[in-house]
């Protein structure tokens, strides 16, 4: 007899104005083989995944810091100004230590500079979402 478990679903806001990194994330995320599945919802701007934060919950989001409209810094300090806890992931094409110290200073799970690991990628939103699980429960 052959038992399966169901994979927990978790919920994952992907943020960022680059198509082709949002399919490769949304790829990847179907990829991973942990504990978890995902449903994914994107959005193109801060503004737009302000407007979907406020929509709905999420258990991760991961956040590009460069965009227009409104920055992933800009989205992550009203984020934190309407104490939402989600984890964040920030993924950036720049690699200027001193944003990625901002960024790190405004409480974000990780940084991740772009082009990433997807395999480091795996751990990282494992760990994200299981830290939401356990500081829920």
């Amino acid at each position: 007899m052959i038992t399966t478990t169901a994979r927990a679903t978790k919920t994952v806001l992907i943020v960022d104005d680059d198509k082709a990194i949002v399919r490769l994330l949304r790829e990847a995320l179907g990829l991973f083989r942990h504990q978890h599945a995902y449903k994914i919802e994107t959005a193109a701007d801060g503004a737009d995944a302000l407007a979907a934060l406020h929509r709905d919950q999420f258990d991760l989001v991961l956040l590009d810091m460069y965009m227009p409209r409104m920055t992933g810094l800009e989205l992550l300090a009203k984020m934190r100004h309407l104490k939402l806890q989600t984890p964040v992931l920030m993924l950036t094409g720049n690699d200027d230590t001193r944003t990625a110290a901002d960024a790190l200073a405004s409480g974000i799970f990780a940084y991740i500079p772009k082009p990433f690991d997807l395999q480091h990628l795996e751990h990282l939103v494992s760990l994200a979402v299981s830290s939401r699980s356990s500081a829920t429960s």
